[in-house]
Parts: C-alpha cells; structure tokens; sequence
C-alpha cells in the first residue's frame, strides 16, 4: 500500500462527488484494479480554499498538475511499529447505521461499531468525538447530505498483523466521500 498527501482546491472542486474522480487521474496509468483500489481520508471541517486529504491506495499515483488537486508526496505506507503497544487513532466515519440526516450521535453505539470493525486486532482505551458534521453533495441531479463521526483516542494492539490488514481496507459508509480511513500514529 502506499500513502499519499494531497491538497484540495475547493474553489475548483464543489461538489464532495468529483473530489474521487479527480483524484483517480492521478491512478490512469495503473490497471483497472489499482486504479480503482484507493481511499482517502478529507476532513471537512477543516476550513480553507485549500484542504489537505490523506489517500491509501494499491498503485502508486503519478505525480501531474491539475487545478482541482495537488499530489504533495507519496511513500510506501509504513509498517506499524512491532514494539508498539498503543498507539493513537483518529477516523473520519459513517458507521452503517448511522442516517444520512441524524440529529444526534449516540456515542456508544458509534464506540461498539468501532470496537467490532477493530475484530480482536486492537481494543479501544479512550476516544473523544468531534467535530461530527454533516456532508452536503449533488449526487444524480439530487441533492443529498451525509451525516459523519470523528472518533479520535488510543488503542491498545492485540493482533499486529490484523490490525496492519484493517487499516488498508476502508471501514464503514461513504468512502466515496472521503470517509473511513483509519489513521494510525505513534503516541
């Protein structure tokens, strides 16, 4: 897997639908299965013209301009540590049940979703939510939203390898709008 940093122009890019397309040009040289087989991490609420966005994807992206996005660097997504046994975590998510105009987070709820997508790789010790927003798009001529959660906190690591499987695999809904990248770091 590799991983990459991009910038946004979000004066070019209105609408959340057509940040995946402009991003997936930068995959054309790949095969249909790589160029297909990434996901990316934007959170939107930061707020700027410009807004960073991890990706992990199969294929290496080809560096190009473009006004819409900016590949700033890429590197082979590194291993987590085999000494570590906590590490830090952060998601920008959609679990399953969660609607797209929800009112209101039920914070447990969202916890155990978490907690069973980690499957036995890694237990949860503490998390904080938010900001948790909601996502307006165009999709099909329709205008559509997407409620979101940001979970951030520590886990404890039970299954190395597993854990290393879980984080290359997008978790949850909406992963065409930049959600379910499961962001690990070293406390």
């Amino acid at each position: 897997m590799y991983q990459s940093k991009f910038l946004i122009n979000r004066q070019k890019i209105f609408n959340p639908c057509d940040i995946r397309a402009a991003l997936s040009s930068y995959f054309a040289h790949l095969s249909q299965h790589q160029r297909d087989s990434f996901f990316y991490r934007l959170e939107w609420y930061k707020i700027g013209v410009v807004i960073p966005l991890i990706v992990y994807s199969k294929g290496r992206p080809e560096m190009k301009i473009m006004p819409e996005c900016q590949l700033l660097e890429t590197g082979r997504l590194s291993e987590l540590p085999a000494d570590t046994k906590t590490l830090g975590f952060s998601i920008f998510a959609v679990p399953p049940f969660l609607s797209a105009t929800a009112s209101s987070i039920d914070e447990k709820q969202v916890t155990e979703w978490l907690q069973n997508e980690l499957s036995g790789a890694a237990v949860i010790c503490d998390s904080t939510f938010g900001p948790n927003n909601c996502i307006y798009f165009e999709k099909d001529g329709n205008e559509c939203q997407q409620q979101t959660v940001t979970i951030k906190g520590n886990i404890t690591i039970t299954d190395l390898r597993q854990l290393e499987a879980i984080r290359c695999t997008p978790l949850g809904q909406a992963v065409e709008l930049g959600c379910g990248l499961l962001h690990l770091q070293e406390n």
